[in-house]
């Protein structure tokens, strides 16, 4: 697992059942900006997690900085086993997706035959 380096975005965005944090809104375990206060005792889908824009990290062409998440406002995630993908958004930003440093990747995700979703307050829309 590669660095967060203070984006704590997933610490909003998405559910997490094991402590009954509901989606957009902040984990009250979160330090904004900094990481998780209870990191070592964190659920365990916490510790599993990683979004497809730090995963990318370690690849030959990573994705760029400016859709890492917390500049972005959008958390990339899977969905159907790592088969799709999902961009999970908050109400506040539900267009934040359709900023232009994403046309490339939208673009290389309908080229290979990804399905790419848009998720927002547990409605999912399916864009590609």
């Amino acid at each position: 697992m590669h660095s967060c380096d203070g984006c704590t975005m997933c610490c909003k965005f998405m559910k997490v059942e094991e402590i009954s944090k509901a989606g957009n809104v902040w984990c009250e375990h979160c330090k904004i900006g900094s990481g998780c206060r209870i990191y070592d005792e964190r659920p365990a889908s916490c510790r599993v997690y990683e979004c497809v824009w730090l995963k990318t990290q370690a690849l030959e062409k990573p994705m760029p900085l400016a859709l890492r998440p917390d500049r972005s406002k959008v958390v990339i995630g899977t969905g159907n086993q790592g088969e799709d993908i999902v961009l999970y958004v908050t109400p506040d930003r539900a267009d934040a997706w359709q900023q232009k440093e994403f046309a490339p990747l939208l673009g290389e995700f309908q080229r290979r035959g990804i399905a790419v979703a848009v998720s927002c307050n547990d409605v999912l829309r399916r864009i590609i």
